[in-house]
């Protein structure tokens, strides 16, 4: 099991190529750091009609898997200058491949179906779900089942929690 820390996603390889983008969020109160449902970094997120960012999954249930393309959040909780903004923005890791490190992932659980990261190794391939770390639901990384899983492939494992400090090292590649 992971716990979110004050960093949660840490790139590995390097992000110079990578192009990131800043969309509004579509409920500006997710950036801020008191609201119990605040977004934290390495969760993923969607863009939705109105080119805005929502969360990937619906946190109100877990088990609820992404059914479009995902992208990462690469900010941290309560940043003055996110909250400072009138418009509220945050930043995604939008093109561009790359390799990091989270903790927003859950490696026993098994969505739809999926496989669990767990009983897998690495090349293995992602998917985005809803989460529980703690108390609290996230959207983060789990287990894709392969052929027989309609949610899309964010990214494979590179590395497994148990030989990385606890963090899930994965590959984000969009021809994957």
């Amino acid at each position: 099991m992971s716990t979110v820390q004050k960093i949660n996603f840490e790139p590995f390889s390097d992000i110079l190529h990578t192009q990131r983008r800043d969309y509004s969020l579509a409920d500006p109160t997710l950036a801020d750091p008191l609201n119990s449902v605040a977004l934290v970094d390495g969760e993923w997120m969607v863009i939705n009609g109105s080119y805005k960012l929502e969360r990937a999954s619906t946190i109100g249930s877990v088990g609820n898997a992404a059914t479009q393309t995902s992208y990462v959040l690469f900010a941290e909780r309560g940043r003055y200058d996110v909250l400072a903004q009138a418009e509220r923005k945050m930043p995604i890791l939008f093109l561009g491949d790359y390799e990091a490190d989270t903790r927003i992932f859950d490696a026993s659980v098994k969505v739809g179906d999926g496989v669990k990261i767990e009983d897998g190794a690495a090349g293995m391939p992602l998917k985005v779900a809803t989460i529980t770390i703690g108390t609290r639901n996230y959207t983060g990384l789990v287990g894709h089942g392969g052929a027989a899983d309609a949610a899309p492939i964010v990214g494979r494992v590179t590395r497994m929690p148990a030989n990385n400090s606890g963090k899930l090292r994965f590959v984000r590649a969009y021809c994957i």
